[in-house]
């Protein structure tokens, strides 16, 4: 997680920049940001772990042999101390040492393991050196440094003491300090090399400023001085094995320019200077590995060298700049690489004791800020010329690829080994978007994003799998951002589409990759559970298969928004959805790779949406312009998925296969029923009957074939026949259901050129199909699957039988009394109120008489609450045609029906089936 946020961050903060360059490095820098901490990290764990392990336990320390207990003949170490350990506290409590048996060896030692190591500081180095030891003395000895500078600056602009002798008054401090230094470097050695570390950086101070500011030294005479002095401070450091005085000497040396500094100067005498110094550094780091050492004098170097970068660099001072960063480069890589010396003394030892002592001597902040921070001011210098970021990110991935070469024959570089073909991997990364757009860099990226990915499956090492991992989703990134800036493409074949199937076919391999790693890996374990060495990572097949189809879609469909003319562009949306489909599930067979066809899931509700949407435009039938073609070929691929991915997947899934397409396939019908019906009537009128028809043939049709025993012994049926007697035939009855309740709402059932008749009408007819359909379902397997439910589906079906027949009431009104079909009119007509109110009661009573008489108390209950509807309408809305014959049927028949109803359907009993008459 830390990672991704620091990717996140550096990529905003990249955006922000405006440019291609900050695009890219942002996200690279805090990546190597993350791995500079954590690499900080893990050696300081290692070195806790060292320490840890080879600290002599305080019990065995103080425990003495024991002439009780000896040691065993031939212990010795830390087993011989250990034994004697058992045996004394054994005989302290009074038992023998031949009475435990456990005490012939000695217990098993925890290991100390990386978790239990408490989180370093990543500023503790620099906290102890400040603040550890004599820091009285320290801050002394900084303080004078900076007097003696502002002395020297002060007397040079306010004194007529002659110069020479100011120098040398400075340079006999310097020797007074350095020889007290070495006179105490036996009995005080601390204190020794503070006033010694003071002295040198004394030296500095004169030479520089005999040089620069007052002229009595030439060039060479200054430099050669400087050296001397270099030389001389890595020489005492060395002979003393002072770190502390190598880092006063450096601190001092780097400080002189910055002290003395009035504004101006040339960058070459500053720049020659501090490449002396790192070259002091690179010496001492020959013999010695101190990392403040080193890390003061990148951090010095390359933070002057951009300051100065910034304010006062011009393009005629290119030449020397870059031989100076070329310099400063290859000093610093030596500084980083001459520790591995030291490391290769031990590494036998450390070998033989499993610890990875070795790895303690990396110092990760040049390793990975060393080549950020170079390629960073190098990229200030040739962001101008031609091509000059690409040859230079070049260059600097085969820098490291002929360091990696070098380091792989030398167990003690290891770590810098895995480390240079990374930065190698991530410059070679980088020439692509320097040398190219962002529309050809996304694809050539993901073409090296799942090189990564399979080489370091192939090797089973994690760094190139999650740098494959990040590129991809960069790459992502980069491809929007190249769509933003350089709009639609001008011709079919261009860089988008090429570089989108580039992607998408990068992106699908990757995840072939992942697949077969985990395959042969649970294979070789017999675990089903991907555990060690790839862990989580299994997750990234569907990840990737994912992104990959993505990136194809994506492509798609910026080829068709741009070169399909709009009416047709839903048959190319199709075509394309059904040439997919076919090819995943060619490669899910081929391969035998179940996963790839999951995105195959969402081929008919993408369809279905397609579909929609033509639905919505000006032409309402899927078989216009190229849907009459293209629509047999998404069923065909359909049924290619089915005999050749479905078979590979879980039953649920391949169950919600096959019911997915059965439903889709009276999706499609209803849609074209609805178009044809739809040309057999006048334009402009919705409520007839005809256009609502179309809805209902070919879904009434499946509904009342898919539970049909000899339906399921044809293919596709027969490989799962509950998914088409159950889940289709659910979902097909309830948009069914659906459709009666709309259309029982909007039409008002006519038909030209056919008469309106109740009952027998086009409309009602259909209604009638619709719901009898759907009883024969509930009846059949679907009612058997669904137990509880199928009381909730029978009152469904119940309410929507009653909607019906309120429906053809009110139909009769419309063609028969001149009632208009809405709601308004309904509302103010009494004859309508009227009728309702009878209509509601007769069909109280009817409900009412078959609970009485099958014993049931919940139908009668449901007629019960109709008849009090009944009243309550009677109450609130017939009472108000006063004076009308309509309010006079509704009172009188309402009351007439109750009385019926009193006396043919009394309540039926709670603790009995037989009915129960209410007296009184």
């Amino acid at each position: 997680m830390p990672t991704i946020v620091a990717i996140l961050v550096g990529l905003l903060i990249g955006a922000s920049t405006g440019n291609q360059f900050g695009l890219v490095a942002g996200p690279l820098l805090g990546w190597l940001l993350v791995r500079v901490m954590r690499q900080q990290r893990d050696i300081e764990a290692l070195r806790h772990e060292i320490g840890a392990s080879t600290a002599p336990d305080p019990v065995v320390a103080d425990v003495r042999p024991s002439p009780i207990a000896p040691a065993p003949a031939g212990a010795t170490g830390d087993a011989a101390r250990v034994e004697a350990a058992i045996a004394a506290s054994m005989v302290r409590q009074g038992v023998a040492p031949e009475d435990a048996p456990a005490a012939k060896a000695p217990p098993p030692t925890p290991a100390v393991t990386r978790a239990a190591s408490p989180r370093p500081n990543p500023l503790a180095p620099l906290r102890d050196w400040f603040f550890g030891g004599n820091t009285i003395v320290k801050a002394g000895i900084a303080i004078l440094f900076v007097g003696l500078a502002f002395l020297a600056k002060y007397a040079a602009e306010h004194s007529n003491v002659p110069v020479e002798w100011r120098l040398a008054g400075i340079g006999a401090v310097a020797i007074a300090l350095l020889a007290v230094g070495w006179r105490l470097r036996t009995r005080r050695a601390g204190y020794a090399q503070v006033l010694q570390g003071g002295a040198v950086a004394l030296f500095y101070l004169t030479i520089f400023a005999a040089f620069r500011f007052y002229g009595v030294l030439a060039v060479g005479p200054a430099f050669a001085l400087m050296v001397g002095v270099a030389a001389f401070s890595a020489a005492l450091a060395v002979l003393q094995d002072a770190r502390a005085l190598a880092v006063v000497g450096a601190l001092g040396g780097f400080a002189v320019p910055l002290l003395l500094s009035t504004g101006g100067g040339d960058q070459v005498v500053l720049f020659s200077y501090y490449l002396i110094l790192d070259l002091g550094i690179a010496a001492i780091a020959w013999s010695k590995s101190w990392r403040s050492l080193n890390l003061i004098g990148f951090v010095f170097t390359y933070v002057v060298a951009t300051a100065w970068g910034v304010l006062r660099y011009r393009p005629e001072d290119f030449a020397s700049s870059e031989a100076f960063l070329v310099a400063f480069f290859l000093v610093f890589v030596a500084v980083l690489v001459l520790p591995a010396r030291h490391a290769a003394r031990v590494s036998t030892n450390a070998a033989t004791s499993g610890s990875r002592s070795g790895d303690a001597w990396v110092n990760s902040s040049l390793l990975f800020g060393l080549p950020t921070l170079t390629f960073a001011l190098q990229y200030g210098l040739v962001r101008d010329t031609a091509y000059g970021a690409a040859l230079s990110a070049l260059g600097l991935a085969a820098f490291y690829v002929g360091l990696a070469t070098w380091m792989r024959r030398r167990p003690a570089l290891g770590v810098t080994f895995e480390a240079s073909l990374a930065i190698a991997v991530v410059f070679l990364t980088l020439v692509i978007p320097f040398a190219l757009d962002e529309r050809s860099t996304a694809g050539a990226w993901t073409l090296e994003a799942a090189g990564l990915v399979w080489i370091g499956l192939r090797q089973q090492r994690l760094r190139p799998r999650v740098f494959g991992y990040a590129l991809f989703v960069v790459s992502a990134l980069t491809m929007l951002y190249a769509r933003d800036r350089f709009g639609p493409a001008d011709r079919v074949f261009n860089a988008y589409l090429w570089n989108g199937v580039m992607a998408g076919a990068a992106a699908l391999a990757a995840a072939l990759f992942v697949h077969r790693a985990v395959r042969r890996f649970r294979a070789s374990t017999g675990d089903p559970v991907v555990v060690a060495p790839l862990g989580g990572e299994a997750i990234a097949e569907p990840l990737l298969i994912g992104l990959g189809t993505l990136w194809l879609a994506a492509t798609a469909i910026g080829q068709i928004d741009v070169f399909v003319r709009v009416p047709w562009q839903f048959a190319a949306a199709l075509a394309t959805l059904a040439v997919a489909t076919a090819a995943y599930a060619a490669l899910a067979k081929r391969l035998d790779w179940p996963g790839i066809g999951w995105p195959i899931l969402a081929a008919m509700p993408i369809a279905a949406t397609v579909a929609l949407a033509q639905m919505a435009g000006p032409d309402t039938s899927v078989l216009d312009y190229g849907g009459w073609w293209a629509w047999p070929l998404v069923f065909a691929a359909h049924a290619l998925a089915l005999a050749w991915v479905a078979p590979q997947w879980p039953r649920g899934a391949a169950h919600a296969m096959h019911a997915m397409g059965a439903v889709m396939l009276a999706f499609v019908g209803a849609l074209v029923g609805r178009a044809v019906t739809g040309d057999t009537t006048a334009v402009g009128d919705p409520g007839s009957a005809w256009p609502w028809l179309g809805w209902l043939v070919v879904p009434a049709l499946l509904l009342l074939v898919l539970p049909r025993p000899r339906t399921a012994q044809l293919w596709p049926v027969r490989a799962l026949p509950e998914a088409y007697a159950v889940t289709a035939t659910a979902a097909i009855a309830l948009c069914l259901w659906g459709w009666t309740l709309v259309a029982n709402a909007f039409s008002d059932g006519s038909a030209a050129p056919l008469p309106h008749l109740p009952l027998v009408n086009p409309l009602d007819i259909g209604i009638g199909v619709a719901l009898a359909a759907i009883i024969l379902a509930l009846r059949g397997p679907l009612g058997a699957a669904m137990g509880s439910a199928r009381v909730a589906a029978w009152a469904a079906l119940s309410a929507a039988g009653f909607l019906w027949l309120n429906a053809i009431l009110l139909r009769g009104f419309f063609h028969y009394g001149q009632v208009p079909y809405d709601l308004d009119a309904w509302a103010e007509s009494f004859a309508v109120q009227t009728g309702l109110a009878l209509l509601w009661t007769a069909t109280a009573l009817a409900t009412m008489w078959v609970g009485a008489r099958r014993g049931a108390r919940t139908p009668w209950l449901v007629g019960a609450a109709l008849l009090a509807a009944v009243v309550v309408k009677l109450v609130f809305v017939d009472l108000t045609g006063a004076g009308t014959v309509t309010r006079i049927v509704s009172f009188i028949g309402v009351g007439l029906g109750m009385l019926v109803i009193g006396y043919v359907a009394p309540i039926p009993s709670s603790s009995s089936s037989e009915p129960r008459h209410v007296q009184g």
